[in-house]
């Protein structure tokens, strides 16, 4: 290589670092403008909505629970190993 097309590459390789670390700013920019926009709920409808999530995960509890113990039930019945 001579001299000029080194120095050229080197200069190329200088503003590619640049350009990435750019992006890099551009995109914690953008992060922070972002999360300005970001409306948070209130307490309340926090508490709400994990109350219905809570109450959905007891009532699937227990529904798998019934819907399990039926299974057995039957199973045992068919294979004669209950009742």
């Amino acid at each position: 290589m001579t001299r000029k097309k080194c120095e050229m590459a080197k200069a190329d390789t200088k503003a590619k670092k640049r350009n990435v670390i750019a992006r890099v700013a551009d995109y914690f920019r953008n992060v922070v403008a972002e999360m300005k926009r970001v409306v948070w709920p209130t307490r309340p409808e926090v508490l709400n909505s994990s109350l219905v999530v809570i109450t959905t995960l007891v009532f699937f509890v227990l529904f798998t629970f019934v819907v399990d113990q039926i299974a057995v039930y039957v199973i045992s019945l068919v294979a004669g190993i209950g009742g």
